[in-house]
C-alpha cells in the first residue's frame, strides 16, 4: 500500500473517540504492527524528570500485554541528542531490526502553573519501540518515514485524548466543588456537618488522608478532631496538648493566626479561619501513596478552607441559637418545651424497653415572701443558687427544667422510686447548706429550702400530662405537710383517695 493511502487508512481507522490513552493504545498498536510487519510494538512513557521511560503497553502477534520495563536514558548523550531532533534512533544495543520512535504531544497544564506562566500547554514524551525479529528483515527508509507519519497520527489522537481528559476533569472537579460548596452552606449541627465535610472533601480530592482540627472558643487550644482516609470511614483523633503545641510550633505569623504551611509536597496544613479568628486546621496527607499535591488542588483547597470555616461558625452560632432558645438564662436549666419533648421520648423509650422513668416537682420554700422581703434581686440570686446545686448534683442523663417561676421540674430516666427519694435527699441537703450573700439581706442569715413531689413511671401513671399531676399532688402534699422535706406520690395516693372519699 502506497505511504500515503496507508497514512489515510489509518488515520480512517482511528476516527472514533478514545476516552484513555490505554484504550488509544490497545486500537492502535496492532495496526500499526500490521502495516510494517513488526512482531510486537511497545509504548513507553518518557519521565523526563528522572530521565526513564517505562513501559505503558505492547502488542506482540496483535495480542496486548502490560508488561514491566524501565530504560535508563541520559538526556545529554550524543545519541538521544540526535534522536530528539531527528524523532527516529535505531536501536545500539540488539542484534534484530529494533527502531525507536519520538511521540510528542501537548497537554494542558495546572490552572494555577497557566495563570502564573502565562502558558496553557506543556509538551510530553513517549516512544515507540518497533521489533522484527528475523535478522535479514532490516527497517528500510520508507518504512522509517511510514513510522513517522504514524506517530505523528498517534500524537494528535494523544492530545485530542488529553484535552478532553482534562475537560473531563475540570467539570467533574467543578461539579464536587459545587456539591461541597452546597454542603458548607446547608451545614448547621457541627457534630454531624464535620463529618460530612470530610467525607465530601476526600471523595473530591482524594487524599490518603483528610484531618480536621477545632480550637475550643474560649480557650483557643485543640479540643475536636477528626479524621477521614480513603475508605471513607471517620474517627475521632485524641486530642492533647502536644497536638496543639505541634501546630503552633508550625505558625511563625503569630500565635493562633496560622498562614498556608506545606511541610512538603505530600502535606499541607491550612488554617480555619474566620475575621482573624482562627478556628483550627485542616491538614491534608499522601504519606502511604507519597502522591504529589498538585498546584490545583492548592488552590481548590485554600478556596474552600474559607468557606468551611464559615461553615463551622454557622454551626456553632446555630448551637448557640439552639441553646439560648432551649435554656433559661438565669438559671441555665432547660425551658419547658425542651424538657416536654424529652420526656414524651424518655416515655416512650422507657415503654418499649420496660424501664422505669421518675421525675421530681420542686420549688423553694416560701419564695414569694423572700421576694417581698428581700427584693428581686436577692430572690433572682436565690433561685440561681438552687439551680447551680441541682445543675452539679445530677447524673448526665437528668434533665432538670426551669418549669415556671420558681418551680423546677427533674426528669431522671431508669431511675426508681426509692432511688429518686435518696435523690431528693440529696438535694434537700446541698440546698440548707447554700449560704447566700449577707450584703443582699442587710446583714441577715436566710436559710434555703425546697419541697419535692415524686412520680414514676409506669406505676403512678403512664400518661406524661398525668404522670406531672401525681408529681404535682405529692408537692401539694408536702407543702400542706409543713415543707422542706418530700413525698413520692405512692405515698399519698392513700391519703387522697381517703379525701375523696370524704373520710
Amino acid at each position: 500500500m502506497p505511504r500515503t493511502h496507508l497514512l489515510y487508512d489509518f488515520y480512517r481507522k482511528m476516527s472514533k473517540r478514545f476516552y484513555s490513552l490505554d484504550e488509544l493504545l490497545r486500537h492502535a498498536l496492532p495496526i500499526m504492527a500490521d502495516y510494517l510487519d513488526a512482531q510486537r510494538i511497545s509504548f513507553f512513557d518518557w519521565n523526563e524528570d528522572k530521565s526513564i521511560i517505562s513501559l505503558q503497553s505492547t502488542s506482540l502477534n496483535g495480542e496486548h500485554f502490560e508488561l514491566q520495563e524501565n530504560i535508563f536514558v541520559d538526556k545529554d548523550s550524543p545519541e538521544i541528542v540526535k534522536f530528539l531532533q531527528d524523532g527516529l534512533m535505531d536501536s545500539p544495543t540488539l542484534d534484530y531490526p529494533v527502531i525507536y520512535a519520538l511521540v510528542e504531544w501537548r497537554t494542558p497544564l495546572e490552572s494555577l502553573k497557566a495563570l502564573t506562566s502565562g502558558q496553557q500547554m506543556r509538551s510530553r514524551y513517549g516512544v515507540l519501540r518497533f521489533e522484527r525479529f528475523k535478522k535479514s528483515k532490516e527497517f528500510t527508509q520508507s518504512d522509517k518515514q511510514i513510522i513517522l507519519g504514524l506517530c505523528s497520527e498517534l500524537s494528535s489522537k494523544i492530545n485530542v485524548i488529553e484535552i478532553d481528559s482534562y475537560h473531563m476533569s475540570q467539570l467533574e472537579r467543578a461539579r464536587a466543588l459545587n456539591g461541597l460548596a452546597k454542603l458548607f452552606a446547608s451545614s448547621l449541627r457541627l457534630a454531624d456537618s464535620l463529618k460530612e465535610i470530610l467525607k465530601s472533601i476526600q471523595n473530591t480530592f482524594h487524599f490518603d488522608r483528610t484531618s480536621m482540627y477545632l480550637l475550643d472558643p474560649k480557650t483557643q487550644v485543640v479540643n475536636e478532631a477528626y479524621s477521614a482516609d480513603l475508605s471513607g470511614e471517620v474517627k475521632s483523633i485524641d486530642v492533647s496538648k502536644n497536638v496543639h503545641r505541634a501546630f503552633l510550633s508550625r505558625c511563625p505569623g503569630g500565635e493562633y493566626v496560622c498562614p498556608l504551611i506545606t511541610s512538603s509536597d505530600i502535606v499541607l496544613s491550612l488554617p480555619l479561619s474566620m475575621q482573624s479568628n482562627n478556628l483550627g486546621w485542616l491538614v491534608f496527607d499522601n504519606m502511604l501513596s507519597r502522591a504529589k499535591i498538585s498546584q490545583e488542588d492548592i488552590l481548590s483547597l485554600k478556596q474552600f478552607s474559607t468557606q468551611i470555616a464559615l461553615a463551622i461558625d454557622n454551626a456553632r452560632l446555630f448551637e448557640k441559637v439552639q441553646e439560648l432558645s432551649n435554656y433559661d438564662e438565669l438559671t441555665k436549666l432547660c425551658l419547658r418545651r425542651f424538657f416536654n419533648e424529652n420526656l414524651s421520648q424518655e416515655i416512650y423509650r422507657s415503654q418499649r424497653f420496660n424501664l422505669t422513668l421518675a421525675i421530681i416537682l420542686l420549688d423553694i420554700d416560701h419564695f414569694k415572701t423572700i421576694n417581698d422581703t428581700y427584693g428581686h434581686i436577692f430572690g433572682d440570686e436565690a433561685l440561681k443558687e438552687v439551680s447551680k446545686v441541682i445543675r452539679t448534683s445530677l447524673r448526665q442523663t437528668d434533665i432538670p427544667c426551669r418549669y415556671g417561676g420558681d418551680e423546677i421540674i427533674i426528669m431522671l430516666p431508669r431511675t426508681t422510686a426509692e432511688e429518686a427519694k435518696h435523690i431528693a435527699k440529696r438535694l434537700c441537703q446541698k440546698v440548707k447548706d447554700i449560704k447566700m450573700n449577707p450584703e443582699l439581706t442587710k446583714g441577715q442569715e436566710v436559710h434555703l429550702s425546697i419541697s419535692q413531689g415524686i412520680a414514676v413511671y409506669p406505676y403512678d401513671s403512664q400518661e406524661q400530662a398525668d404522670l406531672i399531676h401525681c408529681a404535682d399532688e405529692a408537692l401539694y402534699s408536702v407543702k400542706e405537710g409543713g415543707r422542706g422535706f418530700w413525698a413520692s406520690y405512692s405515698d399519698i395516693k392513700n391519703n387522697l383517695k381517703d379525701k375523696k372519699e370524704g373520710k
